[in-house]
């Protein structure tokens, strides 16, 4: 089985086609800076103090303070400690404790900061320098490379720069050679590369778009502190605040216009912030955040990464299309940018506040149902899709197959760009990747071992990220690494399997020990977080009771009536091959808050691709010839 073009459409914005081997990879050139490490991501140091501890601390050693909208802004303590005749800026996220210094290109965790501060002569002597990395080593030979291959825009004579940006279908407007100065065009005029700047005008990443093609490509692949900048007509100011695009060409379009404030494109659009951009972003007192279509359920994990007191918010709806195509259609830019209306408001709001969401909902009612799963038609049909913010259950009997299905279930969506956390107490990380990466391929890898490398290659620029636990874990250390994951990588979904591996451990009073009342702390917890962060939280548990003869119900859910009441989808795995003879696998959609349908999904079991993905139904000769 081989890997095609029209299996792979939707991968197409992070992966080059090769004719020849007619698979999508990322080229060459670019290969080294875009593997993802996938299955240690999350394996990071957790913080352990506030923002009030990290401010005392750098005051205690002398180094002053300013409070930015997401960091703390101080002198570099390790451009001091190295004796640079320039320090830098340090900003440390008040969140994560993440530092990095945009002059000497140093960042780590909080914790490694701290130890510079106490031992400013003997920290590179100490295991602690390992744990301090330089942010832009790996891209600098790229970018110059690169830039012996191509030409600035700023090199083109006008008229032939029109004819380039027509050729690419972007915006023409007469200022475009000094605005895209710093953007270059390879020799053939193929491809041309917009550079990614950090907060000291450091280009640390690029967008390169290919001559037809609608994707654009971001290097690095992940963690890009940079952003696409065009300045306005006028300087930014709480009057004309920045805009906040999800493409280039969005940004190119209010540039074309004159607009006041200017636009931003971010590195990987509105769906993945990563934070080593927000220092980028320091300087803008006020944002208004353009969104197209397909990011409504972005906005609000975006505007609190940002700070949702400096956020404004322009709804894409009929009336306020994208930017780019509010262009094609002749509107007036300015007067929908003026539009824009804060998301965050102090105090209870009116219906005046909520009618352009409710508007956009109505507009947009196929986004707002949720991500369609490509392999369960079915439970599109009964769920309408797959919703953040949402908690589900997955129950059924012992070896029904409940982490094999969720395994399916998440790479479904994963496929499709959810950012994916997977908790899994009970099977290893490397069995969990081992079962996915068999669904992905679709048939054994251990009898077709030379395709490894093609679907391994594959599976690893997928965004999932694996928790490091297993067995017996306390609901704080996994809430903690679920809460971190989620604001660093900006999960979408996280799966727990399952929630009975965090019912034995705890600091509780003995009288508050029993497994029920730990389960009911659990389901809070996780019902908290996802309403809390829009993130669509899968639970898997087991039932009460397993053998019973009779279909299992949400009171068969083990424990309290908790998990079934503060679920919002409650899908059970029902197995009648241990009661009959000739019985089937299903699925069944036992609670549904969304649209409350309810019903059944046959599952049937493909062994060699270990999928329960639903195959289409072959057309009879008579219907053929019709």
């Amino acid at each position: 089985m081989s890997m095609t073009k029209k299996s792979l459409s939707y991968l197409r914005y992070k992966f080059s086609y090769d004719k020849q081997k007619k698979i999508y990879s990322p080229s060459v050139f670019e290969r080294s800076l875009n593997y993802r490490q996938i299955h240690n991501a999350v394996n990071v140091d957790l913080p352990s103090v506030s923002v009030s501890d990290m401010r005392r601390s750098l005051r205690l050693h002398g180094f002053s303070v300013d409070d930015g909208f997401t960091c703390l802004l101080t002198k570099c303590p390790i451009c001091k400690s190295l004796g640079k005749p320039s320090i830098g800026s340090a900003y440390i996220n008040k969140v994560t404790g993440f530092f990095l210094c945009t002059t000497c290109d140093n960042s780590g965790q909080w914790s490694s900061l701290e130890h510079v501060m106490k031992h400013p002569k003997d920290w590179i002597n100490t295991n602690i320098a390992e744990s301090i990395v330089k942010i832009n080593e790996s891209f600098i030979k790229v970018w110059h490379d690169l830039t012996q291959e191509t030409v600035p825009l700023s090199n083109i004579e006008n008229n032939r720069l029109d004819e380039i940006l027509n050729l690419f279908d972007f915006p023409v407007f007469p200022d475009a050679s000094k605005l895209l100065a710093d953007v270059r065009i390879s020799l053939d005029n193929n491809t041309i590369y917009f550079p990614l700047q950090n907060a000291s005008a450091q280009v640390v990443g690029y967008k390169k778009i290919e001559n037809g093609s609608m994707s654009e490509i971001t290097v690095p692949h992940n963690d890009c502190g940079g952003l696409f900048y065009l300045k306005g007509s006028r300087p930014f100011s709480k009057e004309h605040p920045v805009t906040i695009v999800p493409s280039i060409n969005d940004a190119l379009s209010i540039a074309s216009q004159k607009l006041p404030g200017g636009a931003i494109c971010l590195p990987y659009g509105v769906g993945n912030l990563p934070q080593q951009v927000l220092p980028a972003l320091e300087k803008w007192p006020k944002l208004t955040l353009w969104i197209g279509v397909d990011t409504i359920e972005h906005v609000r994990n975006l505007t609190r990464k940002l700070g949702e007191a400096r956020c404004l918010i322009v709804r894409a709806t009929d009336v306020q299309p994208s930017a780019r195509e509010a262009l094609r259609q002749q509107m007036d830019l300015k007067s929908i940018i003026s539009s824009a209306h804060p998301l965050w408001h102090k105090s209870i709001i009116t219906f005046k506040n909520l009618r352009e969401d409710v508007l956009s909902d109505l507009q947009n009612i196929d986004k707002v149902q949720g991500l369609k799963w490509k392999r369960y038609p079915t439970l599109n049909r009964l769920l309408r899709g797959h919703r953040r913010g949402e908690l589900t259950v997955l129950t059924g009997p012992t070896g029904c197959g409940k982490t094999t299905f969720c395994s399916e279930y998440s790479l479904d969506l994963a496929l499709q760009g959810v950012n994916t956390l997977w908790g899994s107490f009970e099977i290893r990380n490397a069995r969990l990747a081992r079962t996915m990466l068999q669904q992905l391929a679709g048939f054994p890898l251990e009898e077709n071992l030379d395709k490894f490398d093609e679907y391994a290659d594959w599976f690893q620029n997928l965004p999932f990220y694996f928790l490091m636990f297993h067995g017996q874990q306390s609901i704080k250390d996994v809430m903690e690494a679920v809460q971190h994951a989620t604001y660093v990588h900006d999960i979408a979904h996280v799966v727990i399997d399952n929630v009975q591996f965090m019912l034995g451990i705890g600091d509780e009073p003995s009288k508050h020990s029993e497994r029920f009342w730990r389960q009911d702390a659990v389901i809070a917890a996780f019902r908290t977080f996802a309403t809390k962060t829009n993130c669509h939280v899968t639970l898997v548990m087991h039932p009460r009771k397993e053998r019973d003869v009779d279909d299992l119900s949400t009171n068969s859910i083990f424990g309290s009536a908790k998990a079934s009441q503060e679920a919002d989808n409650v899908l059970i795995i029902q197995d009648k091959r241990l009661t009959a003879i000739k019985g089937k696998k299903y699925l069944q959609v036992a609670k549904n808050r969304y649209s409350g349908d309810l019903g059944i999904m046959p599952l049937e079991f493909d062994k060699q691709a270990l999928s329960y993905a639903q195959k289409k139904k072959t057309q009879t000769k008579d219907q053929e010839t019709n």
